[in-house]
């Protein structure tokens, strides 16, 4: 049997997008039916009697996720996708129930609730106060320590039963306020392992190369020079749609898809609202920046507090000790004009144009003097020619193009100029 869920209306569409409580609750109950029935048939009958609870799970985790949405259609896409993934996590849980105390099947002890009640428990849900995880996880310590004492005094002991029962019961609601705290913090764990583990595919170019490829989501991803992509092998997915970047790379984000589109790279999460961004993080630096071309996108810290929203044509930068700023003019440029097939240079030091021609045109010229690797250079050179930007260097930097004993391209110091031969009086 087919199951469709309605196309929310366009007010309705735009509420929801707002972060409206209430067109949350107008759209669940309006959907309930549809979700129900969605539910039961992937939960199949032993387990159908869990429907409610899926479908409200399924809603929450749609509202939480509603600034991925292009679309009615794509809310409603993932509003199925939500359903069908919450009903997997309620037959596994029920899978290692059953392994655990037999093979009968569980009784069906709870009822599927009336749309009324349905809507009663979400609207509940929504208006519960946020979680205090500090003091649950400190709650869940003490009552772990207080309940071994209780067990090792009952040890032996007839009777009884009525405190400890309570005592569990009391344990149990703090483990349930812990592991939502888990799952939230997990998340982001089991993004990093997918990032790290071996079956994630590694997108990279060398030195003096460039490349384009395009995800499974249908983006679109241009690669610089001496850059890594990392895609997990759970890429697209229900659940995220998230890459990591060692260097830097251009991401023209595939529209239309409810996941939003998310990179990891050095301190920094860019999570995008748009449709095209770059990001920079070579390791080297220790730092972080992204700039924007079209849409938004949002930059928080992977560790603490920080976020900043930037917005098309601006750039940020995350920096050394996680503090988040603009980032304008001249650094934006350097740091961003490999996109437009260019190397931008302000007053930079001859040492940092040197790593950046190393770096896009595997180029390793050396200085005869050290001291010249100070030196300011402002300059703007093509990536077509390694020749042709050395020859710049050599003009801006006030330098003289040579080779040593083993034909290593040698930088000296160019010598003055000759002075103006002085005017005859007459």
């Amino acid at each position: 049997m087919s199951v469709d869920l309605k196309l929310p209306s366009a007010e309705q569409f735009k509420a929801f997008m707002q972060g409206d409580e209430g067109a949350l609750v107008s759209l669940f109950r309006g959907q309930y039916d549809a979700l129900i029935a969605l539910a039961k048939e992937a939960l199949g009958a032993d387990l159908e009697h869990h429907s409610g609870r899926v479908a409200q799970q399924a809603m929450l985790a749609t509202f939480g996720h509603r600034a991925g949405f292009q679309n009615p259609t794509g809310l409603v896409s993932y509003l199925s996708e939500a359903v069908r993934a919450e009903s997997t996590v309620q037959k596994k849980k029920h899978a290692a129930l059953r392994q655990r105390d037999g093979a009968a099947p569980a009784p069906k002890h709870v009822s599927v609730p009336s749309v009324d009640e349905a809507v009663a428990q979400l609207q509940a849900t929504l208006s519960a106060p946020p979680a205090d995880h500090e003091k649950a996880r400190d709650e869940a310590r003490q009552a772990k320590k207080a309940h071994a004492a209780q067990h090792v005094q009952k040890v032996g002991k007839g009777g009884g039963w009525v405190k400890p029962t309570l005592l569990v019961v009391g344990v149990g609601a703090v483990l349930v306020a812990v592991l939502k705290y888990a799952d939230i913090t997990g998340a982001n764990s089991a993004i990093d392992k997918s990032l790290e583990a071996e079956d994630a595919r590694d997108i990279s170019a060398r030195r003096g190369q460039r490349g384009n490829v395009t995800l499974g989501d249908e983006t679109k991803v241009k690669v610089g020079s001496d850059s890594h992509v990392k895609v997990p092998s759970d890429f697209g997915g229900i659940k995220f749609r998230t890459v990591g970047v060692a260097g830097t790379a251009e991401f023209t984000v595939a529209p239309g898809n409810p996941i939003p589109f998310e990179v990891r790279a050095g301190l920094a999460k860019f999570v995008a609202t748009g449709t095209k961004f770059t990001v920079r993080a070579y390791p080297e630096d220790s730092t972080a920046a992204v700039a924007v071309d079209e849409g938004a996108v949002t930059v928080t810290l992977r560790k603490g507090k920080g976020e900043m929203k930037v917005a098309a044509g601006e750039a940020a930068f995350v920096g050394k000790d996680g503090t988040i700023s603009a980032l304008t003019g001249d650094a934006k440029d350097a740091a961003f004009s490999w996109t437009s097939d260019s190397l931008i240079f302000a007053a930079a030091p001859v040492n940092t144009v040197l790593t950046e021609l190393a770096r896009w045109f595997d180029s390793k010229p050396k200085l005869a003097d050290p001291a010249l690797g100070t030196r300011p250079v402002t300059m703007r050179v093509s990536l077509a020619s390694s020749g042709d930007a050395l020859k710049a260097l050599e003009a801006a930097g006030h330098l003289v193009v040579g080779f040593d004993k083993k034909d290593q391209v040698m930088l000296s110091d160019a010598p003055p100029a000759p002075a103006a031969p002085a005017k005859k009086k007459k």
